[in-house]
């Protein structure tokens, strides 16, 4: 096999693979725009955490996809200071609203947090950064800072 049909195969393969979603981590990727009004990471002042670590602290903190899944659902709908697991959004933005969505959606919008590479919030990192420094509160802008450093480029 010829280098060019080589790597033609390899693209495709890791192009197919790198997007596979579930069906309903599919459809669930339509219905996401419901949860980045609040959890897009360039917004400033921000609403809610980035999906990023949202994601990370829910695998951290459940046993499995199914775990997981059920987790996101079960506190999306009714929030409770009990069932948060972001403790520094939680005390910086307070308790998320429920959302009002029937559960065989929010399934699916579960499905597609658990199933997405959501990117680092570099620029969520940059504007912490920025209004840590106004505030004086430099814990905070070296923490974040260490973020950008470890994870953007």
């Amino acid at each position: 096999m010829n280098l060019k049909l080589t790597l033609t195969i390899l693209t495709t393969l890791y192009a197919m693979n790198s997007h596979a979603f579930s069906p309903d981590a599919l459809e669930g990727r339509n219905l996401y725009p419901a949860c980045h009004v609040c959890h897009n990471q360039a917004m400033d002042p921000p609403l809610g955490p980035p999906m990023w670590g949202v994601q990370r602290l829910y695998k951290k903190n459940t046993l499995d996809d199914e775990d997981f899944v059920k987790a996101v659902v079960d506190f999306v709908k009714a929030p409770t200071i009990e069932k948060a697991i972001h403790s520094e959004a939680l005390q910086q933005l307070g308790l998320m609203p429920p959302l009002p969505l029937p559960d065989e959606m929010l399934k699916k919008i579960a499905t597609y947090i658990l199933e997405e590479e959501f990117p680092p919030p570099c620029e969520h990192w940059k504007i912490a950064v920025k209004r840590a420094e106004e505030n004086g509160d430099m814990a905070h802008v070296e923490k974040d800072a260490d973020m950008l450093k470890m994870f953007c480029k």
